[in-house]
Order: structure tokens, then C-alpha cells, then sequence
């Protein structure tokens, strides 16, 4: 004979509150769609190519739709506040770098949110970083470039620009020139645009830059010169220049921009696994390798979650100190 279960119908609501509660959380943690792409520069540049590339492969790994959504403004910052402002529910994937979710909240008292309030999904591309000079330079290569900068530290010293103070065009050169023992002179633009034209106008001595498209052409047509990758990465383009990395006095450089995918603080694990496997996947799909490798970057592929995690928790701890090795003051 069977055992009667009797059940008190004063338990029944503790019971399905329970199942409820279990329902929710099982919902929860299941990634639902459109997943968003956000962006923070307008569409049409590098970092907006990385999102259009690899959308669809995504997609096709979620099995859900994923589309790319391009908030600019203040350097990315604005594009951040809005996914601390939505839920953590993964539908919400930001696509940063150091420049935006690292370097400001560490030199900008008026940036509120940390480094930590974003967890990494998963990295994506690294782009080397050149140092490019006028024409005008009397150099020819790195050392020639180190010698100058000390000859004219006291009297002159040269002049290089940047996206702004505090951005990471601005404190590479800075760590460079506390390892040389040399003085430079920033100059901060509003833009790209007005840096090249000095720089090409032979009004600017130096610049750190990311190896784009538009940088290579500049090069090739000779509008400004190469002397150094920033990185020991050389895609085939850069296969003839030195790494700065090359000069004694830089051995401990080896900068370049990373790109990577993230979502809000507090995201359930099993989305945020969910996603990495996505990402990773589509990185080594061969139409993205083609489209992204082909434009100078390399990818990051197949990454677990776990070592994504380490990855940001380095990058977070360089720039730390390299603010603190050239005694950067936090800006208001």
C-alpha cells in the first residue's frame, strides 16, 4: 500500500511561493533578446566595426537577435552611465576599452562609477600603438628620437598631442618620458582631426596614435613618419618597424588599445558564460578573423571567462601604475 502524504493547506502558500521564487530566479538567469552592442563612438569608425562584424556571428551563436547601438559622447562616459542604468539582465553589452572604463574614473574625480562596476565578458582585439613624428623632425629612428627629447628637455622641449588630459595618448607619453629622463610638451586637442593637421603642418613634434586605416594611408603617402611600435604585436603592415620595446630605456613598454565586450556589475553568472561562449565563438569565425585581422588588430579568441576576468584585473593594475610612477594629480 501506497503512503498517504498529507499536506496542511496552511503550508500551501509558503509552497508556492516557493515555486515561484525558483521560477524567477531560473528566469532570471536566462538570456533573453535583442542583446544590444552598445557602442560609445558614432558609427562608421574602428570601434564601430568591431560591433557590425561581429553581430551577426553572435546572433547566430545566442540564437537570439543582436543589434549595435552607437551612443557618443564625452569620451564613452556617457554610453557607460547608461548601462550602470538598466538592468543587469546581459541584454546590454558595452563595448569598451581602457580609454573609457579605466583611465577616466582613475584620473577624473568627477567620473563616479569605477573600473569594477563593469565585469569583462570576454576581450576581443588588441590595435598597436605607433609613435609617429612631423617631417620636419631632424630623426630618423628611436634613438635619434630619445636623443633629441633629452638635448631639448631644458630649452625647447618637444611637443606632442593628445585626445585630452588624462586620456591614454597623454599618459603613454608621459611614462615615456620619466623613463628617458626628458620633458615634453603637452598639447591637448578636441579632436583627431586638429591634431593631424598640426602634426602634418609640421606645428606638432610628436604623437601617440592608434594604428588605423587612416594612419596607415598617412604613412604611405608621407604625410608624417613612423619611428616606433608601441607594441611588441606587428601585423604585416609593421613587420619593418622597430617595437619601442627595442630602445633600453622603453624595454618594460608594450602598449596597445584593447577592445572588449562587458555588462553591469551583478549580471548572473549563467548569462555572463552564456555571452563569453557566444563572443569567443564568433572571434574565430573566418569572415570576422578576415574582416578585423585585415584591418591591423589582432583577436582574442577563446577565452573562458575566468581569464577574461584576469585579463581586465591586469590592465586595471597597469594604468594604476603608470599613474602612480608619473604622479599624475586627479583632475575636478
Amino acid at each position: 500500500m501506497k503512503p498517504f502524504v498529507r499536506f496542511s493547506l496552511g503550508a500551501l502558500p509558503a509552497i508556492l511561493f516557493g515555486l515561484l521564487t525558483s521560477l524567477a530566479l531560473a528566469q532570471s538567469s536566462t538570456l533573453t533578446g535583442p542583446v544590444t552592442l552598445l557602442v560609445p563612438y558614432p558609427a562608421g569608425g574602428p570601434s564601430d566595426l568591431v560591433a557590425r562584424t561581429l553581430a551577426a556571428p553572435v546572433a547566430k551563436e545566442l540564437g537570439l537577435d543582436v543589434i549595435t547601438d552607437n551612443i557618443s559622447g564625452a569620451s564613452g562616459v556617457i554610453a557607460v552611465q547608461k548601462v550602470l542604468s538598466s538592468p543587469a539582465d546581459g541584454r546590454l553589452v558595452y563595448q569598451g576599452s581602457q580609454s573609457e572604463l579605466i583611465i577616466p574614473p582613475l584620473t577624473m574625480r568627477s567620473i563616479k562609477y569605477k573600473p569594477t562596476d563593469m565585469e569583462i565578458i570576454h576581450p576581443t582585439t588588441i590595435t598597436p600603438m605607433l609613435l609617429v613624428v612631423r617631417n620636419g623632425l631632424p630623426v630618423t629612428n628611436l634613438q635619434e628620437f630619445i636623443n633629441l627629447g633629452k638635448q631639448h628637455s631644458a630649452s625647447q622641449p618637444l611637443s606632442y598631442g593628445s585626445s585630452g588630459i588624462g586620456s591614454l595618448y597623454h599618459l603613454v607619453p608621459e611614462g615615456m618620458a620619466k623613463m628617458a629622463g626628458a620633458r615634453y610638451n603637452h598639447i591637448p586637442y578636441k579632436g583627431a582631426v586638429q591634431l593631424m593637421q598640426d602634426l602634418v603642418g609640421d606645428r606638432l613634434d610628436f604623437a601617440v596614435m592608434a594604428f588605423t586605416g587612416t594612419v596607415l594611408q598617412g604613412l604611405q603617402v608621407g604625410q608624417f613618419r613612423a619611428i616606433a611600435n608601441m607594441s611588441k604585436y606587428k601585423p604585416k603592415d609593421l613587420a619593418h618597424l622597430p617595437s619601442i620595446s627595442d630602445a633600453e630605456v622603453f624595454k618594460s613598454i608594450d602598449f596597445s588599445t584593447n577592445s572588449a565586450y562587458f555588462v553591469k556589475k551583478g549580471t548572473p553568472l549563467a548569462i555572463k558564460t552564456a555571452l563569453n561562449k557566444a563572443i569567443g565563438n564568433a572571434l574565430s569565425t573566418q569572415p570576422v578573423v578576415q574582416v578585423l585581422e585585415g584591418d591591423g588588430r589582432r583577436l582574442q579568441r577563446g577565452l573562458s571567462l575566468t581569464e577574461s576576468e584576469a585579463f581586465y584585473a591586469g590592465e586595471i593594475a597597469k594604468y594604476e601604475r603608470i599613474l602612480s610612477q608619473i604622479g599624475f594629480q586627479t583632475l575636478d
